[in-house]
């Protein structure tokens, strides 16, 4: 089983669908001001597509920051060898946006890892960063390679023991959950919602 799970904070997210959505959005306009010419009511609406691009460009460059910030810290080659112990789950709140604003929660999975310095035989434990997936359940092994930052304060985990198979016994015996986020599902997604993008813009050529 090959996977690459990313914290959030490093994840760019499906980026073709915004694009298609683009595509779309634009082709009804240019088809708009073809048939009845441009008025000016239409600059709303282009500039209206121009949120989705902008919000895209600053996730892109939000989680290259961050990648770029762990290239750094393993280049550094401070690097120990950890015991992953334990997940905590953690349930963040936000406000959706729009008039209607509604409470809801993003839930992240962090792994507890213990880290033994080699000179002194002392153990201490540190916390990943939030993964929007259930990391754990595609772990097949507990040990880790540890990097950690310039600052002494930010720790990158690398080199994770994969499950060779889904239905391989999971590393810790939690309670099983409904996932909403796993691999396979966003891409399922995302076929979908490209298949009724290019039917649509199919529809309105014709």
């Amino acid at each position: 089983m090959k996977s690459r799970i990313r914290p959030a904070e490093e994840e760019i997210g499906n980026i073709l669908p915004v694009i298609l959505f683009c595509i779309l959005w634009y082709s009804a306009i240019g088809g708009i001001i073809a048939k009845n010419g441009f008025q000016i009511p239409l600059l709303i609406f282009l500039a209206g597509g121009l949120m989705p691009v902008y919000q895209t460009v600053t996730s892109i460059r939000r989680a290259l920051f961050y990648r770029r910030e762990r290239a750094n810290a393993i280049a550094l080659g401070n690097v120990s060898y950890g015991r992953i112990t334990g997940v905590t789950r953690q349930d963040v709140p936000y406000y959706t946006s729009g008039d209607h604003r509604r409470l809801r929660y993003r839930r992240y999975y962090h792994l507890n890892v213990e880290i033994t310095d080699p000179a002194t035989g002392m153990t201490s434990e540190i916390q990943s960063q939030g993964y929007r997936r259930p990391i754990h359940r595609y772990l097949g092994a507990a040990q880790v390679k540890v990097y950690t930052d310039q600052s002494g304060w930010k720790h990158y985990l690398e080199d994770f023991h994969w499950k060779q198979h889904r239905s391989d016994p999971d590393i810790f015996n939690y309670p099983r959950e409904f996932e909403e986020v796993h691999i396979g599902t966003e891409r399922v997604g995302q076929i979908i919602f490209i298949v009724v993008l290019i039917l649509m813009i199919l529809s309105m050529l014709r």
